[in-house]
């Protein structure tokens, strides 16, 4: 009897890791439901390891791959942060203090600097690196909840500012925005941090990556700098795409001046040409020859910029069906960087 049980404690054991509940990426997700996004992983670990609520807010997007200044990753967005997974260097905060500024068409050199000497006299830190000071109550605050890190060095010096109706003192720093409500001195909230992740993304300064068919050969067509995230406050452009059989054909209207309308053609394998579009009122519609069965010829510019005839067998093709209307790429930026309407067909 003895011998048997022997023999059966390695089963029983072996049965009981199976019935022990395995983790699963389920339970690794925090859902939200007052904004209904979720977050998990390396970003959950952060946000709750550094303050929460309190310090982030909500999620206000799904994680997802974004360029971010050159750098491509995962990215998720709070109401007043955005969190980047850069895997073994760890979890880090974006420059939303100077973003921010960006958008509102702000360039935080012309801020008034501080003097170094009157700054540490005052008990204030001062960084030469921005020439700028760090004084109560926003110091300490500084100070308790990651420094440098998590804030970055202070781009301005404090001043009063109006947002969404509240008036008081503000500072930014390279990735944030402090606020000093007087009216809740002495509690825990009486420096709060901005929602920049919201009004950077409602500002139209968000990132985000390509279409799928797009990636290959938008770093390098001519309108990457305008379509893209580059820094600069983004105006609108009109566009339209028109799908083909071996790619895409996109419209760009850079201004209404002659000569300012763009035709670019870009092959499913990466490759890409370019040609101003020649098209004008009273020309033909559709290039002069017939489309095979089930094809439909390019349009107005598309048709007329000779990147599809009978004789190239290596071109785009046809378009895919008759109801292939031209609509607006989609950018890496908001719709403000994408386009601001479509002609009916190019």
């Amino acid at each position: 009897m003895r011998r048997n049980f022997f023999l059966l404690l390695p089963v029983l054991l072996l049965l009981a890791m199976v019935a022990i509940p395995q983790p699963s990426q389920a339970q690794d997700r925090r859902c939200f439901e007052a904004t209904g996004y979720c977050i998990e992983g390396a970003i959950r670990q952060y946000w709750e390891r550094n303050g929460g609520l309190t310090v982030f807010g909500y999620p206000i997007t799904e994680l997802a791959t974004e360029t971010v200044e050159g750098w491509t990753g995962p990215v998720q967005w709070f109401e007043r942060d955005r969190l980047e997974d850069h895997g073994t260097q760890g979890v880090m905060a974006g420059r939303l203090g100077v973003r921010v500024l960006e958008l509102q068409g702000t360039n935080w050199w012309d801020f008034p600097r501080a003097d170094e000497s009157q700054s540490r006299a005052d008990g204030c830190a001062y960084y030469s690196e921005t020439g700028h000071s760090l004084c109560e109550p926003f110091k300490s605050y500084w100070e308790r909840n990651g420094g440098l890190e998590r804030f970055g060095y202070p781009i301005s010096e404090p001043h009063e500012r109006t947002i969404d109706g509240w008036t008081g003192t503000v500072q930014y720093f390279e990735r944030r925005r402090m606020e000093h409500h007087t009216d809740l001195a002495g509690t825990d909230y009486e420096v709060l941090l901005g929602l920049l992740g919201r009004d950077v993304i409602e500002a139209g300064g968000r990132c985000q990556p390509v279409i799928e068919e797009l990636q290959s050969a938008y770093e390098r067509t001519e309108f990457a700098g305008e379509m893209g995230c580059s820094g600069a406050v983004y105006r609108d452009l009109t566009a339209a795409i028109q799908n083909l059989e071996n790619g895409l054909m996109i419209w760009v209207q850079y201004s209404e001046n002659e000569g300012d309308q763009k035709i670019y053609a870009i092959w499913s394998y990466g490759q890409y040409k370019s040609a101003t579009d020649t098209w004008k009122a009273g020309d033909r519609e559709t290039p002069d020859f017939e489309a095979p069965p089930d094809k439909f010829l390019p349009r107005r510019g598309s048709g007329a910029s000779g990147k599809t005839t009978p004789k190239s067998a290596k071109g785009l093709g046809m378009r895919l069906s008759a109801t292939n209307a031209p609509k607006p790429p989609r950018s890496r930026c908001s719709s403000r960087a994408g386009s601001s309407g479509s002609r009916a067909a190019i």
